[in-house]
């Protein structure tokens, strides 16, 4: 018992110890616990009273902002007018049809009959093939794009069929109502309705307008709360830009464009027309044209075949360069019709007069090298010279200004700059320095060679011969309007500098009236009128040498006695036929007789060119007040054609309110009437 007593008071005495070392532990453990969650309580208090009181306002604010739901309201962006305010570009509405796909086709539920007949209605609302239907509606995607740039008739047909099954969405799109009329000029935008080239880019900011939004405040389930308020910041449609196009002149041109490809065989032809007393430019295409509403490929079904087979990078640069504006952007030799300028510069300069003379052997020995002509031509004046358009003869009338002074009526007459015309991309000239320009550069100058020029700076520069010896800068748009046709701005012509004087121009319009109508010009000739001009031809580069390769052209202006419109043509690399003017100058002819008709000038005809006129033409019926389809058969009669103005009315019967050529004048056989609707 002893011993066993014994056992238990160890026992207990080793269990009280053991209590006495266990409690110590805790109770150091429990107060550090109890710091530590009292040091995070204090903290997480302060943490509280940071933002509850100290950032309370800032909360309020980021609380309002999480309910507001802010919507952008896209402008319409401005229309694009000829002169006359026909519209050339403008933004309409389109409608993109979407199906949910697990409602409309993928349903167990759903016959096969059924889903045959659901493709064979969605692809006869929607224009698209069965096959691309078909594709769509059984892809992983439940909610699918069926077809975009629909009208307002086609979606609402699918919503009658389909309910809501399908979606209706709508955006703003560019429509170019022409087609590929003045496609360069007028250039395009991207999917963003951003301006990209031509017009489009150059006067985004007027034409894009400024957006405008509303604001609201919703719930989380996006619904308006009753006690808010919705603000509302309306959108301002851009403006419209009004340009010095004329539509019926650029009609002129794209029809005698295409006619010159085909009898040329050439790579591409360009052509500007302008107002040599304003600097407005009233026509500018070149071949081949795209559609801008497609432009994302050529319109040319061969041209689309090889593009369609081309690396990305490699459409990109086809695009880029169809989308580019040639006639200012391209630098070329201008050739012949160089020699205008050095014949000016001499005159101006005093270095030649009109009857100075130069011999003509066939060619001429400067620095050990011969710079040969077509034809020995013997002696001659300079305006015989500018006439028989030999080289020898201009080369020695470089020589004599010499490099210092015929630079200067380089820069002068506007080389050695941008030309500033409101359009994107334009080109710089390519012109020696005469610091470092030797006698053969300063010879093969003269005559065209060796100096590379956009086509729209030799045109500017020739135009100064026609307007006094001022030059003017070129503007392609003559004001800019609101969306109630109330003018913004009008841009208005501006004089450059005067290049060389009254007197020079006179002679210089004389000498290009003589190239014409008796010498090398004769082509661009129109009885009863008095024309002028120019033709050049010039050697392609290739591979850093002159090749047998050439670009061909022809300026012209007219009348000489008081000119209201010139012209420049280059035939680029045509095959079929040489030099300019058998290349342009059918091309320069057809253009400037039909646009001086429209422009009112007067012909005025000798007696054997009113008896030769009166043979080859007929007389314009009065079509005025007619049914189109009358109008066109009685058009037709007269053994005349004709064209829709606009053309998207083409294909619609419309009173005709006026008509080009007017009733009772005399044209050409086979001769277009123009007939316009409202």
């Amino acid at each position: 018992m002893d011993i066993n007593k014994k056992r238990e008071k160890v026992k207990r005495r080793a269990l009280e110890e053991n209590r006495e070392i266990i409690t110590s532990k805790n109770r150091t453990r429990l107060a550090l616990g109890f710091g530590a969650v009292l040091v995070l309580l204090c903290a997480l208090i302060l943490r509280m009273g940071y933002w509850q009181i100290y950032k309370s306002e800032e909360l309020k604010v980021l609380a309002a902002d999480m309910q507001k739901v802010d919507t952008e309201i896209a402008p319409v962006r401005g229309a694009i007018y000829d002169s006359r305010m026909n519209t050339l570009a403008e933004s309409v509405t389109e409608y993109e049809l979407y199906a949910y796909t697990q409602y409309i086709y993928k349903d167990e539920s759903i016959s096969a009959d059924d889903k045959a007949k659901t493709i064979l209605r969605l692809a006869s609302i929607t224009g698209k093939p069965e096959e691309e239907i078909k594709k769509l509606l059984e892809g992983e995607e439940n909610l699918v794009l069926l077809a975009d740039g629909l009208t307002r008739q086609q979606v609402e047909t699918a919503e009658k069929e389909f309910s809501g099954d399908i979606v209706v969405k709508t955006k703003a799109a560019r429509y170019y109502p022409n087609g590929a009329f003045a496609a360069q000029v007028l250039g395009g935008v991207n999917s963003d309705n951003v301006g990209r080239s031509g017009l489009e880019y150059e006067y985004n900011s007027e034409l894009a307008g400024i957006k405008g939004r509303t604001v609201r405040t919703t719930d989380n389930n996006g619904d308006t709360l009753s006690n808010s308020k919705t603000r509302y910041y309306k959108a301002q449609d851009g403006y419209g830009i009004v340009t010095t196009i004329d539509s019926v002149i650029q009609h002129f041109v794209e029809d005698a464009l295409v006619t010159g490809m085909k009898r040329t065989g050439a790579d591409a032809i360009t052509c500007i027309v302008m107002n040599p007393k304003t600097g407005d430019i009233l026509a500018m295409a070149t071949t081949p044209e795209y559609d801008p509403n497609e432009s994302d490929e050529p319109s040319d079904p061969a041209e689309k075949a090889k593009f369609e087979k081309m690396t990305d990078q490699e459409k990109t640069d086809y695009l880029s360069n169809m989308w580019k504006i040639n006639a200012v952007s391209d630098v070329y030799e201008p050739g012949s019709t160089f020699k205008l300028i050095a014949a000016a510069a001499a005159l101006d300069s005093g270095s030649a007069t009109e009857k100075s003379k130069y011999k003509c052997t066939g060619a001429i020995k400067v620095d050990n090298y011969y710079l040969h002509c077509l034809f020995t031509h013997g002696t001659q004046n300079l305006k015989e010279a500018v006439g028989n358009s030999c080289n020898p003869a201009l080369a020695k009338v470089a020589l004599d200004m010499g490099a210092n002074t015929f630079y200067n009526y380089i820069d002068m007459f506007g080389f050695n700059d941008q030309t500033g015309v409101d359009l994107p991309g334009e080109g710089y000239s390519i012109v020696k320095d005469p610091s470092t320009m030797s006698d053969v550069d300063l010879a093969t100058t003269g005559y065209g060679q060796g100096i590379a020029v956009t086509p729209l700076q030799i045109l500017c520069a020739v135009n100064s011969l026609g307007n006094g010896g001022v030059l003017m800068k070129p503007k392609i748009v003559d004001k800019i309007v609101d969306s109630d046709g109330n003018v913004v701005k009008e841009i208005k012509d501006t004089e450059v500098r005067q290049v060389v004087s009254e007197e020079t121009a006179a002679e210089m319009c004389d000498i290009m009236e003589y190239y014409v109508s008796d010498a090398g010009g004769t082509t661009a000739y129109i009885p009863g009128y008095r024309v002028g001009g120019k033709t050049g031809t010039a050697n392609r580069v290739s591979n850093k040498r002159y090749s047998a390769e050439t670009n061909t052209s022809f300026v012209v202006m007219a009348p000489m006695d008081d000119p209201v419109l010139s012209m420049i043509c280059i035939v680029y690399r045509p095959t079929k036929l040489e030099y300019g003017a058998f290349t342009a100058g059918p091309i320069v002819k057809e253009i400037t007789e039909k646009s001086l008709e429209y422009l009112g000038v007067e012909k005025k005809l000798t007696k054997q060119e009113k008896k030769d006129a009166k043979k080859n033409t007929v007389e314009v019926p009065d079509v005025t007040g007619m049914d189109s389809l009358d109008a066109i058969k009685n058009i037709r009669n007269f053994g005349l054609k004709y064209t829709v103005m606009p053309e998207d009315q083409s294909t619609q019967s419309f009173v005709v309110v006026d008509q080009y050529p007017k009733p009772g004048t005399r044209v050409e056989k086979n001769s277009v009437v123009y007939i316009y609707s409202e």
